[in-house]
């Protein structure tokens, strides 16, 4: 039995996400720890949030509409989804590629600030064929194939590591890192290829195509303002300590959530909207049973976090970061808000024009409360207003489900635990400041 719970479709996109974070992680560390210089290391840096910037919010919700759409397509439909998807992905892949190199002379400096980059011109081509290879794990969700997905995530990062560190630690430098980068990514695409040829109807369907893409825009740009709303605090520390370095790096340390909470809670999210999208009844059922192992394990993670995080700050870095553990606090009760699906639940029913609306009223009052609290707590009440904002965002959503489609948040939650285990965190946080 335990063998069969783990290889289900959450726990395959959870293990993926958590994969996908700790790879990052590891290398950031073991290139922090080689013989490149720190300029050498905020190339590489620098390169991959550049082609995050640029791809972040088209990738996310094109791959959500898909999730949500897809299982409710007939089979055929199905297959035609896979190859247009497919399609979609490698023609605006070649489009962003050619547009940051034509256009390298005013993008690298409005993105980055830079002129230049060393090893441009070889992570274009990385990103070329890495973008589209991004589908893979989607079609093994969608497919049902957890095992599959178990292996893909074991095969991409395995390899990313090797790629990128055993060429730095040989001495070779980052180029040939970033060369064997573009060959992983490359034979990726080949095997995402082979898998469409196997499994999609090479056929260009226009009406499918139009579907998608309107089901998608809102989604689009929900992620666009989701992107903007989390570099607006680091901006808004720039604007109210100009010229304060240490404060602005003080913020930033803390100024995150815990990753263990985002990677899981966006796998289970990403698992459970096809489940919404083929039987809500169902779907609200899975999410409500399913989430309770999340809540079991993400709170009381959240909750130890909180009460040592005082003595964790100065070991992991050291006490000139004392002041971020506030923010970092403050920070570590948006779990509360995160572990809610109801994003999950009207994404799956296609409502994606009332995600957008909810965004734009999210983002509105994080500039207010930005302003208003960092005047009344300083750097706290920046974290304050971001707090404020990402739960304001679930609180409408819960609102709006029940109002338009009579879903009450007891339908998706178990509601009991779940009251009880925020109100332990906020224990945690008051305790917190009290010692």
């Amino acid at each position: 039995m335990p063998a069969l719970q783990l290889f289900t479709n959450a726990k395959a996109v959870q293990f993926f996400q958590l994969a996908r974070q700790g790879t990052s992680i590891l290398i950031a560390i073991l290139l922090a720890n080689s013989a490149l210089s720190t300029s050498q290391i905020g190339a590489y840096e620098m390169l991959f949030y550049l082609g995050f910037i640029t791809s972040f919010f088209w990738t996310s919700g094109l791959m959500q509409g898909m999730l949500s759409m897809y299982p409710r397509e007939t089979e055929e439909g199905r297959r035609r989804f896979v190859f247009n998807s497919f399609l979609s992905f490698c023609l605006v892949s070649l489009g962003l590629t050619l547009l940051m190199w034509a256009g390298k002379q005013w993008i690298l400096p409005a993105l980055t600030g830079q002129e230049s980059l060393d090893y441009y011109a070889v992570f274009l081509w990385f990103s070329l064929f890495n973008l589209p290879a991004t589908l893979q794990e989607n079609y093994y969700l969608l497919h049902d194939r957890p095992r599959q997905l178990y292996l893909w995530a074991i095969f991409s990062f395995g390899l990313q590591l090797a790629a990128v560190l055993i060429p730095v630690f040989l001495g070779l430098g980052l180029g040939v890192s970033f060369f064997w980068l573009t060959v992983l990514a490359a034979a990726k695409w080949v095997w995402l290829a082979i898998y469409v040829l196997k499994h999609g109807r090479w056929f260009i369907d226009r009406s499918l195509l139009y579907r998608w893409w309107i089901l998608s825009a809102p989604l689009m740009l929900y992620a666009l303002i989701s992107g903007v709303n989390q570099s607006f605090d680091s901006w808004l520390v720039g604007f109210s300590y100009p010229g304060d370095e240490a404060v602005f790096a003080v913020f930033r340390y803390g100024a995150r959530e815990f990753p263990l909470v985002i990677a899981m809670a966006n796998a289970f999210s990403t698992a459970m909207l096809p489940e919404i999208a083929k039987n809500l009844e169902k779907g609200l059922e899975a999410i409500r049973i399913k989430s309770i192992s999340l809540l079991h394990a993400l709170f009381p993670a959240s909750i130890l976090l909180m009460l040592g995080s005082k003595w964790l700050f100065p070991l992991v870095f050291s006490h000139a970061f004392d002041d971020s553990v506030l923010i970092f606090n403050v920070f570590l009760l948006i779990t509360i808000s995160r572990l809610v699906f109801s994003r999950t639940v009207l994404v799956g029913l296609q409502d994606n024009k009332m995600i957008l609306l909810i965004s734009i009223v999210e983002f509105i009052v994080h500039i207010a409360a930005g302003f208003l609290f960092v005047s009344i707590w300083g750097l706290a009440g920046i974290a304050m207003g971001a707090l404020l904002a990402y739960t304001l965002e679930k609180v409408l959503i819960c609102v709006y489900l029940y109002s338009k489609h009579g879903i009450g948040i007891s339908r998706y939650t178990p509601i009991g635990l779940y009251l009880w285990y925020s109100a332990a965190l906020l224990a945690s946080f008051v305790v917190s400041l009290l010692f």
